[in-house]
């Protein structure tokens, strides 16, 4: 099933990446938030602990399967990043909206960066796939994106930025650029699990869709 999300996701790339170049040129200049990395490159968890196996998840949240993801493995991709065991970072892709006719996707990762600046991005992610639509394109509600953040714990002044921050769509360029720079890097589906800047197979890739416990033996598989 992957496998036939991949191929389709190829086409809708290409086309994307095209139509961002068009746009705005091959500058990848845009500044994102907490832990934004530079050029489109992501948003790093937890940078502080080198040496760990570096492990690189690319998602869209208008992507079932990310979604799948994220319920089967997410939390013990969660749980070894916050325990140092990995060294964790995500790219948020958007190029679902133009083959599904909305913003969603762009507008999630950009509540996604908004949420980094919080300090809760892992939680974010996890929140808002458990949200995502039974019924691929019919897209997010901000206010899902404010109820998530109020569930995983931003409050007071922190809640009032992520708030303006996911209505002026702040970090909006800096959405671009991750897309952008994902199709240069050659990754043109999701989800793409990279680790030590590898990407998945097949076989591991369903291995972590379809088994909780499976995520901290690939990593040492691969280590």
């Amino acid at each position: 099933m992957a496998l036939i999300a991949g191929v389709s996701a190829v086409l809708i790339a290409i086309v994307a990446v095209v139509v961002y170049l068009a746009v705005r040129g091959d500058g990848l200049t845009a500044q994102g938030g907490a832990g934004s990395l530079p050029e489109g490159g992501g948003i790093a968890v937890n940078p502080e602990v080198p040496g760990a196996p570096q492990v690189h998840i690319y998602e869209d949240f208008q992507c079932p399967f990310c979604g799948q993801l994220e319920q089967t493995s997410g939390p013990a991709i969660t749980e070894a990043a916050a325990a140092g065991e990995i060294q964790l970072t995500y790219t948020f892709m958007s190029f679902l909206d133009g083959s599904l006719g909305n913003d969603s996707s762009s507008r999630a990762a950009n509540a996604a960066v908004c949420a980094a600046d919080a300090g809760q991005v892992s939680g974010f992610v996890e929140g808002v796939f458990a949200q995502q639509p039974e019924n691929e394109g019919d897209g997010y509600t901000d206010e899902i994106f404010l109820n998530v953040a109020e569930d995983i714990g931003i409050e007071g002044t922190d809640l009032g930025t992520f708030t303006g921050c996911v209505q002026d769509q702040t970090y909006a360029e800096y959405v671009q650029d991750m897309q952008e720079r994902a199709s240069k890097d050659e990754v043109t589906s999701s989800p793409v699990v990279m680790i030590d800047g590898e990407p998945l197979g097949q076989d591991d890739l369903g291995r972590l869709l379809s088994d909780p416990t499976s995520f901290n033996d690939i990593v040492a598989e691969r280590s």
